[in-house]
């Protein structure tokens, strides 16, 4: 049987691909064009692009459960973030795009895919525990450090970074440069922390709660990876032919 379309799921996706947008035209307008745009480097922009992104992958964690194929989800998303690459280093080398969000939710998906007998050996609450805790004390490792909130833990041996090609795990040399960077480290956690959420809601919660939507964003929602796809060229359009 056809599962349904959990609407507010789109609905919630919808809204994090808007904050996407609304952070990628104010970076454009930084960084192309040099625009002084306070806002950018404040607290709120912080809070909205990290929370757009939290809310991205954290849903794709929790709808990795409703995919009928998610390995070959998973190598289409990696696909799709080379492309990405690719695009981003002939527009505008100083800007590439290595390991963003897309390449982050298909190496997500596929890790769960080989490794899902093992989540599914933790009990639902605790791997959610658990995730929780990790994405918090790995969230700084890109910069060479364990840390909870503000609280700093641990340094990181600077051996760890020496590699060039561990960057997918937040292990980043010194020369790696990207406009948009989700490691692995702490990311991953915030994948599992939806995987986990999804399994304690039942049936019936789904059908009572899940059902209702803002049409707006849950079309954009449906629709969020063309949008992710194509939404920079269109907003670097617009702002050249404005300027």
């Amino acid at each position: 049987m056809e599962r349904p379309r959990y609407a507010l799921i789109d609905t919630l996706r919808g809204g994090a691909i808007f904050c996407v947008i609304v952070y990628h035209f104010i970076y454009d307008l930084v960084h192309f064009y040099s625009m002084d745009f306070p806002w950018f480097e404040s607290l709120g922009a912080y809070l909205v692009q990290q929370g757009g992104a939290f809310l991205f992958v954290f849903i794709s964690g929790a709808m990795s459960l409703c995919a009928k194929r998610p390995l070959l989800n998973g190598l289409l998303l990696v696909g799709y973030g080379l492309l990405i690459t690719l695009a981003t280093y002939f527009y505008s080398p100083a800007n590439i795009i290595v390991y963003g969000i897309l390449s982050l939710l298909g190496s997500a998906a596929i890790i769960t895919v080989f490794a899902r007998s093992v989540l599914q050996a933790i009990p639902i609450k605790l791997g959610i525990a658990f995730s929780f805790l990790l994405f918090f004390l790995t969230h700084d490792v890109a910069d060479g450090r364990l840390s909870l909130l503000t609280i700093h833990l641990y340094n990181l041996p600077s051996s760890w970074y020496d590699s060039y090609y561990l960057f997918p795990l937040g292990l980043s040399h010194a020369s790696f440069a990207s406009a948009d960077y989700f490691p692995l480290l702490p990311w991953i956690f915030a994948y599992w922390m939806g995987y986990y959420f999804w399994q304690l809601l039942d049936e019936d919660f789904r059908q009572k709660y899940l059902l209702t939507e803002i049409s707006t964003f849950s079309f954009m929602g449906r629709h969020s990876l063309l949008i992710y796809l194509i939404h920079q060229p269109i907003i670097l359009a617009v702002i050249s032919f404005i300027f």
